[in-house]
């Protein structure tokens, strides 16, 4: 299966960080990558950098999915995971 090319840097490193920590990463759209490894899953919107924030539609569909049991964050190469509540 051919990966979608990567928008930026920030998540290309993103995905190599978390790959080489054992994780089957794909990128499909919103958000931008869904994470698995084990019986662990996680959704992540990666920005490229502290000052890129979540759109108000990302945060209000993310805040919803914790909610409901699945682990959101927010990553950017500059500050790192960051948990959506």
């Amino acid at each position: 299966m051919r990966k979608r090319p990567l928008r930026n840097d920030a998540e290309r490193a993103f995905e190599e960080m978390l790959t080489a920590e054992g994780w089957e990463v794909t990128k499909r759209g919103w958000p931008d990558f869904t994470c698995f490894r084990d019986d662990e899953l996680i959704l992540v919107e990666v920005k490229t950098d502290k000052n890129h924030h979540l759109l108000r539609s990302q945060y209000r569909l993310m805040k919803a999915l914790t909610e409901r049991g699945v682990t959101c964050y927010r990553w950017a190469p500059d500050t790192g995971f960051q948990r959506i509540f």
